[in-house]
């Protein structure tokens, strides 16, 4: 008997055993496996089932509408356990916005019933006082491009806590100047860049993170005092913390930890569409793009740049660290809005976009 002609719910049984690598490998034996993988991944991987534990049936409905206008996405240790199929009951949800967009969210958060909850050291006891922190000041009608070593821009502005008891539930919404692409490309390790967008899953390193050996490599940009508390944490979840890798792990097209320009949603990120189809606009994350460099001791650094414009963008972004994108963006964005009237034009966010693609496939 085939598992093909096995009831779904058989299928789940047997493909539940497998890891994302083996899940790949599995479906590309013959057409029948194919369908009945893809089948299992489209009952399996639902984000429903993950933001339950946080939100009421027409209110993840509304998060993800929230996702779209915004950016937010969802990262840490929430996205991972969407793609590794698991659950760690005493985990956090991790929202990532940019900071202008930091009322939309938490406004919505308290109106479904969550509570501000100040940390102990915080100057904002009250969650007005939080949402009044202006950060970075961008120029007023111009476009602000900066370098990924700016720490200025870099840093979190805020780190919001809501909860609900009852039972207890905590989410984070921690605010960038940038697009959140700029926070997660900067977090401590590999095994946590992975994001959830209004209509897609996105793993940047998944033949690591997933594949048999479970590694993470660590990254040399993020210098917080917390990271080896992190290390300690992913270690006791099954992940190999390492701080370098040999050639084989970087180079080729199976590399783990792939070297070179990178694009979210590109070939070697897994990506898995959330479903149900909201049937709303695919949003300008997969515009974003950056560089993984290693040094001689094969030791990573993500190198990228950022741009924002509260007149003439959507959405902010991180480009390729090449100073000829730079005079590129610079010269596109000379003859934008220089009035207190103008309006965001979405043909801005479409032109850039359009740049990305076209360096991507140049370079690619």
């Amino acid at each position: 008997m085939n598992i093909d002609s096995l009831p779904s719910t058989t299928d789940d049984y047997i493909l539940d055993q497998l890891s994302p690598a083996e899940l790949y490998k599995y479906a590309r034996t013959c057409k029948a496996t194919h369908d009945v993988v893809y089948a299992y991944i489209r009952r399996k991987y639902q984000l429903h089932t993950l933001l339950g534990r946080y939100f009421g049936d027409s209110e993840i409905r509304e998060f993800r509408l929230l996702q779209y206008n915004t950016g937010m996405v969802i990262s840490g240790s929430t996205v991972l356990q969407f793609f590794d199929r698991t659950v760690y009951p005493d985990s956090d949800l991790d929202l990532y916005v940019e900071h202008r967009y930091r009322k939309s969210v938490a406004v919505w958060l308290s109106q479904i019933g969550y509570e501000y909850v100040p940390h102990p050291t915080s100057k904002f006891r009250t969650l007005e006082e939080a949402l009044s922190s202006t950060g970075p000041v961008p120029a007023e009608w111009d476009v602000t491009l900066s370098t990924g070593e700016d720490p200025e821009y870099y840093e979190a502005i805020l780190v919001l806590t809501f909860a609900m008891q009852r039972p207890y539930r905590k989410i984070q919404v921690i605010t960038s100047f940038f697009n959140p692409l700029s926070s997660v490309l900067r977090f401590h390790s590999t095994c946590v860049m992975n994001i959830i967008t209004h209509n897609k899953a996105y793993s940047f390193f998944p033949r690591a993170t997933f594949g048999d050996r479970r590694r993470s490599l660590k990254n040399f940009m993020n210098t917080s005092s917390g990271t080896q508390v992190a290390y300690a944490k992913y270690e006791s979840r099954g992940w190999e913390i390492i701080g370098s890798i040999d050639r084989d792990d970087f180079d080729g097209a199976n590399a783990a930890f792939p070297t070179g320009l990178r694009r979210v949603g590109d070939s070697k990120c897994w990506t898995i569409p959330i479903y149900p189809d909201l049937a709303l606009p695919e949003g300008y994350i997969e515009s974003n793009a950056w560089v993984t460099q290693y040094n001689a001791r094969l030791m990573p650094t993500m190198r990228f740049y950022g741009m924002y414009s509260r007149t003439q963008l959507r959405a902010s972004y991180v480009f390729p660290a090449d100073q000829d994108v730079w005079h590129w963006i610079s010269e596109i964005t000379k003859g934008g809005p220089n009035s207190a009237h103008s309006k965001i034009d979405r043909r801005y966010d479409e032109a850039y976009a359009s740049l990305i693609r076209w360096y991507f496939d140049m370079y690619c």
